[in-house]
């Protein structure tokens, strides 16, 4: 993650996209601090990883993802999950 401490977050989003489907919960906790630290850096980045990302990520990095977001930002990304499962 010496990449993240210089401020380079593009393989920090890069790799998390890949590790979502893994089938380890500890790699998902590792991909939720990797983006929870490259939102750090670039918020924006992040924002727009949720947005595609959060409704079928695992819930282990949705939350260490957010970690740092208000309680409003995190209750609307936790709520994408619970919203895209309920069938009609």
């Amino acid at each position: 993650m010496a990449f993240l401490r210089r401020g380079e977050v593009d393989d920090a989003f890069r790799i998390a996209e890949l590790l979502l489907n893994d089938d380890q919960d500890l790699i998902h906790k590792a991909a939720g601090w990797a983006l929870r630290v490259a939102g750090d850096i670039d918020r924006e980045r992040l924002v727009r990883f949720l947005d595609a990302h959060a409704a079928t990520m695992p819930r282990i990095a949705l939350r260490n993802a957010i970690e740092h977001f208000d309680r409003d930002q995190r209750d609307r990304y936790l709520g994408m999950r619970k919203s895209s499962t309920i069938t009609p």
